[in-house]
């Protein structure tokens, strides 16, 4: 049974080595040559050299004279860049400031006006019946006492 299996083992790569060389031989058919993609380029004579390469300076030229006025300072630009934005921040941190500001402000007016306002009396007592100081002792209730020494004064 091992020796089939290896002997089909060998066939499968028998088979696909031999399509590999039919699908090599395929594609080196099919690749395009240079002069076929190409076609028909003539050779340059010296005075079309001469002439490409005079007009080849001066595209060089132009771009550097057009490259030169352009330089940037990057420093500068980096400084104008944090200004920028910390005058942003500042900003932010103002219009917060004064935002609570108006809203301290309003809570306030409308802190006035409740204390302006009449309440309810019936509330208003009640408030003042725990106000903080000296507390009262409570005095036993007469009826929860006995008779004898813990009553002191009139004997019924």
């Amino acid at each position: 049974m091992i020796k089939k299996f290896l002997s089909s083992l060998g066939q499968i790569a028998t088979e696909t080595v031999e399509k590999a060389a039919e699908e090599t031989v395929n594609i080196a058919s099919r690749v395009i040559t240079g002069q076929e993609l190409v076609g028909d380029i003539k050779p340059m004579n010296e005075a079309e050299i001469a002439k490409a390469k005079e007009e080849e300076e001066k595209k060089q030229a132009a771009y550097a004279e057009a490259t030169a006025g352009r330089g940037r300072n990057v420093e500068k630009e980096i400084e104008e860049v944090r200004d920028e934005k910390k005058k942003k921040e500042e900003e932010e941190e103002r219009l917060f400031l004064e935002n609570l500001k108006r809203q301290r402000e309003a809570e306030e007016a409308e802190r006035n006006q409740r204390v302006d306002e009449t309440g309810n009396p019936e509330r208003e007592a009640k408030k003042r019946q725990f106000v903080p100081g000296p507390k009262k002792k409570q005095q036993p209730d007469l009826s929860q006492l006995s008779q004898t020494s813990e009553f002191k004064g009139k004997i019924d």
